[in-house]
């Protein structure tokens, strides 16, 4: 099996390993809240909130050792995710010592230091990640963030304020704070929620967003069973606290994993797979969280009623709510089925249209193309006609030797190589060759293409001693540095001048310059240059440049130009050996 087919597969494995898991831990509980497990806090609940933030911390640990090939997030961003799992990790730890050991539940403690510092170390990761973003954040989605963070808050601070007006300072302030830090985490949260739907869906982080989302809802439903004295071990809201720590773990694999068997240069194509992979079943996942948020946090309420309630009224609208929620999930997976039916249909239109545009395109591309080709060899072809016929007419005892027959070979010669340069130019545009990569050394690339080329006396060709050596393919590269170098030396022209070319590397490229003396590319041309049929002369195809611009982005490579002098500059991705 090729690696392609274990990349596809891993995906679908990793997400069913993880629904089972998640569903594995929600029956759990739910079975020792309608039939009962002897000793669960012992043989659940500890093993739980224990081995799965271990896992975490290993993992975590290990993605921040791999960082040099993650490009997913940014190697501080990770550091500070690793810390916040730290010291979640540190305060389940102390929490179970304190309930599992030594039997007691001290207010504040150690945990609750760990509890807290753990948002605030997201918070900081999240913020890293949004700074590292190339595109802008709209302060649009920052008003959202921060209104949706005062929203949530302010209910949740003024309970704790009312019940604790009665305690010691410090413990006050300590029950406010973790309504506060979640309500600062929820901002970045927001935010980072709304960039990836509207700027880049980044599956990475939309689940470590969802994992947030968790922890969070956890937190607050946690909260007011504290403020109600209603939370017991082994309580529905567990279920979130685990799940979060789940999610992460998952995805700490998942990174591992895939700054092992991926490379920068297909990453795109993952994440367009698990992109595609969001979008068929992101909805389904969603509406699966809700349904749990809800259904645990009504059986958490029925939990704190107690079986023996006599409320007909509470159970009623218990499981009333319950059905109005699959009922409503039902159709909005329904709807969202035939939206993405219509969406791909919509997709397949424009693509055929897309498709009709171009063939447009290129037939009214090949016509202007015939036209130019054709005023453009009549020329040349005009001049080798008139030199072999003043050669037939010149005398019987002439020979190759006399200046006079010797002018007009040359002559015949440079149209040759005129009419040859385009329609190399030509088959350069529309042949689509096979890349033969092999390690080549810059300098004798740029050589080879030189001495291919009639270099008139008047103008001084310059290349570095330079061993710098790309991974590309010789041919193609000699075709760019020849259209590089004729455009140089028609720009010249009859003037004196002289071609320049420079050779450097930086840990991520090696650069390439090749400048000229010849006039300045005109300013609304320069952005133009390397589309197809565009040209400064009054001769030429307009498509050397063109097809030098698409060899070097087939080898995931950028070229340009700019003036002062006039310079064309590639840059290509730098690889080891």
């Amino acid at each position: 099996m090729n690696q392609k087919s274990k990349n596809n597969r891993f995906l679908p494995i990793w997400g069913v390993t993880l629904v089972s898991v998640l569903g594995s831990i929600a029956g759990l509980y739910f079975i020792n809240i309608n039939i009962g497990i002897n000793d669960f806090s012992n043989l659940v609940s500890l093993p739980l909130f224990s081995i799965i933030p271990g896992v975490l911390i290993i993992l975590s640990v290990w993605a921040v050792a791999e960082s040099k090939n993650i490009v997913q997030i940014p190697r501080n961003s990770l550091i500070f995710l690793t810390l916040a799992f730290s010291c979640w990790f540190a305060a389940e730890q102390i929490w179970n010592l304190y309930e599992h050991v030594l039997g007691i539940d001290p207010y504040p403690s150690i945990a609750d230091f760990f509890y807290l510092a753990a948002p605030i170390l997201m918070f900081v990761g999240l913020i890293l990640y949004l700074k590292s973003t190339e595109k802008k954040i709209s302060k649009k989605a920052i008003f959202v963030g921060i209104a949706a963070s005062l929203i949530i808050l302010i209910p949740s601070v003024l309970p704790i304020w009312e019940v604790s007006f009665e305690d010691e300072p410090i413990e006050i302030i300590i029950a406010l704070a973790y309504p506060v830090v979640d309500a600062v985490l929820l901002v970045p949260l927001i935010i980072a929620m709304l960039f990836l739907i509207t700027n880049r869906r980044d599956f990475f982080w939309m689940m470590i967003l969802a994992g947030i989302a968790t922890m969070i809802t956890a937190d607050s439903i946690f909260l007011f069973l504290i403020i109600e004295d209603a939370y017991v071990d082994g309580h529905p809201v567990d279920i979130l606290f685990v799940s979060s720590y789940t999610i992460w773990s998952f995805m700490m694999f998942y990174l591992v994993r895939q700054s092992k068997q991926e490379t920068k240069s297909n990453l795109q194509e993952i994440n367009a797979r698990n992109t595609k992979a969001i979008e068929k079943y992101g909805v389904h996942l969603a509406l699966i969280f809700i349904n749990l948020t809800v259904v645990v946090f009504l059986i958490g309420t029925s939990f704190y009623m107690g079986p023996d309630s006599e409320d007909g009224i509470l159970q009623f609208f218990f499981w009333f709510l319950i059905v109005l929620v699959i009922i409503f999930s039902s159709i909005v997976v329904i709807l969202n089925s035939r939206l993405n039916k219509s969406l791909e249909n919509r997709t397949k239109q424009l693509e055929d249209i897309s498709k009709e545009l171009i063939k447009n395109e290129r037939f009214s591309a090949i016509g202007e193309l015939a036209s130019r080709i054709s005023h453009d060899i009549r020329n040349p072809l005009s001049n080798i006609q008139m030199s072999i016929e003043l050669m037939k007419n010149s005398p019987k005892d002439a020979k190759i030797s006399d200046d006079e027959i010797n002018v007009k070979l040359q002559l015949v010669s440079k149209n040759i190589e005129r009419i040859s340069h385009q329609v190399n130019d030509v088959l350069g545009y529309v042949k689509n060759q096979t890349m033969n990569k092999k390690w080549m050394k810059i300098s004798e690339s740029v050589q080879e293409s030189i001495e291919t080329v009639t270099v008139p006396s008047n103008i001084v060709i310059k290349i570095p001693k330079s061993n710098l050596m790309i991974y590309a393919d010789p041919f193609q590269m000699q075709i760019v540095f020849n259209n590089i170098i004729i455009n140089a030396i028609q720009s010249i022209g009859n003037n004196h001048g002289e071609i320049t070319s420079k050779f450097s590397e930086n840990e991520n490229e090696v650069q390439i310059e090749i400048a000229n003396t010849g006039p300045e590319i005109p300013e609304n041309v320069l952005p133009h240059i390397f589309d197809s049929l565009v040209t400064t002369k009054q001769i030429g195809t307009g498509l050397g440049l063109s097809s030098c611009k698409t060899i070097i982005e087939n080898h995931q490579g950028k070229i340009y130009a700019k003036n002062n002098p006039t310079t064309f500059v590639i840059k290509l991705p730098k690889t080891e050996r």
